[in-house]
């Protein structure tokens, strides 16, 4: 073992989890405890495309830039695999030179879910997230019809990536559309559950929490960058729905006639079963790893809607991010696991997207002074959901 197989697994480690979704304070985090573990003496800095490194060989410390591609999506089967690589590396149960072959394996490994399953449960999970938020059925089948087509319209990425950067505008053109055809056919049709629900998977209110989540650790490079992103996504969706809400102006479309019956409480629950099981899928987890995501989401979504009968809602946000983090970091400790198999999807179902959506929507709309309430609005719970995540890593440290 030499010391540049040392410093070429690490660097390759930090590349790998980035890669693969893991926010840069934690990357940052998690190497620097490896580097303890491993002997090494080293100084990282970590920003959305790049990885710097000052790294101590033979008593001289050389810089290192490693190059990471932006594209990946999360991940959390890989990450956990490589964490795990990691952790025999620092138990010395394996070598260096089998640890970057390991990892090498682990970043070439297809998704094990295919192209039309990933497309299924772009549907099923847009329809039971319109159900869970308060969608009768008509709500729900829109959604579905919209998860399903944006669902179709990734699959195509792989054929002609240069749509990606119109990804999104598509998208929101077409959930616009949708939503307004089922508008002029449903009586009472709530148009807003069923284009946002439709959009949730698109929608950055997971990226914009992160964003926030990186300036509060002092990561203000990758925070920023997160942020504008994020902004950048509002912006682009609510420009799809100004255009799909000017098209549909000019198509003249029936009043509405039809009538549907509320739906029954036990449907809700079949939606809360739905909504993990489709955020498995598109995090792409293991099978075996549902139940601990169904955990992770109920415990999230029940202590909020609890919260929500006496508290406020930026208080009840932190209240439900404090417990949802609290609960990922003991399954961290007692499982030995990454607890962003828990923290991530729970934090999808609290963080602030359709806050943002509106936000934006107001502003093209000339509505300034609602545009920037919701905005600020957003904010709020934002900043209330980070920090009941700051609190529950001061109160439990997770293992990983």
């Amino acid at each position: 073992m030499t010391s540049s197989q040392k410093i070429d697994f690490i660097l390759l480690a930090a590349k790998s989890l980035h890669e693969n979704g893991l926010p840069t304070h934690r990357v940052e985090d998690f190497i620097q405890k490896l580097c303890v573990s491993t002997q090494v003496e080293a100084e990282l800095f970590t920003t959305p495309g790049s990885i710097f490194a000052s790294i101590e060989k033979d008593g001289v410390k050389y810089p290192h830039l490693v190059k990471v591609s932006q594209e990946g999506d999360l991940n959390l089967e890989k990450i956990d695999a490589i964490q795990e690589i990691c952790k025999q590396i620092s138990e010395r149960k394996i070598d260096f030179p089998d640890g970057i072959q390991q990892l090498k394996t682990v970043n070439q490994l297809k998704s094990r879910y295919s192209n039309w399953l990933m497309i299924l449960f772009f549907g099923l999970s847009t329809g039971s997230a319109a159900c869970v938020f308060g969608g009768d059925l008509p709500e729900i089948i829109c959604s579905l019809v919209i998860g399903l087509g944006i669902g179709g319209f990734n699959s195509l990425l792989i054929y002609f990536p240069r749509l990606g950067k119109v990804f999104v505008l598509i998208s929101a053109i077409w959930a616009c559309c949708i939503a307004a055809f089922f508008d002029h056919i449903y009586i009472n049709f709530q148009r807003d559950i069923a284009t946002v629900c439709g959009l949730i998977i698109l929608i950055p209110g997971f990226s914009f929490t992160v964003s926030i989540t990186e300036m509060v650790n002092n990561h203000l490079i990758a925070g920023l960058t997160r942020f504008t992103n994020a902004f950048i996504t509002f912006a682009m969706i609510a420009i799809g729905i100004a255009v799909g809400m000017k098209f549909m102006g000019h198509i003249n479309l029936s009043n509405p006639s039809l009538a549907i019956a509320e739906l029954s409480s036990w449907v809700k629950w079949v939606a809360l079963f739905f909504v993990p099981l489709g955020f498995m899928i598109l995090f792409k987890a293991k099978q075996k790893d549902f139940i601990w995501i169904l955990l992770a989401c109920w415990c999230s979504y029940f202590s909020y809607v609890y919260g929500r009968t006496i508290f406020s809602e930026p208080v009840s946000v932190f209240l439900a991010s404090l417990l949802l983090g609290i609960v990922s970091n003991l399954f961290s400790l007692v499982k030995k696991r990454n607890s962003s198999l828990l923290l991530v999807p729970g934090m999808i179902l609290l963080v602030p997207g359709s806050l943002g959506f509106f936000s934006i929507s107001h502003l093209v709309n000339s509505d300034v002074v609602a545009g920037l309430q919701t905005a600020l609005s957003m904010l709020s719970t934002a900043m209330a959901l980070v920090f009941g995540i700051i609190f529950s890593n001061i109160l439990v440290k997770a293992e990983r």
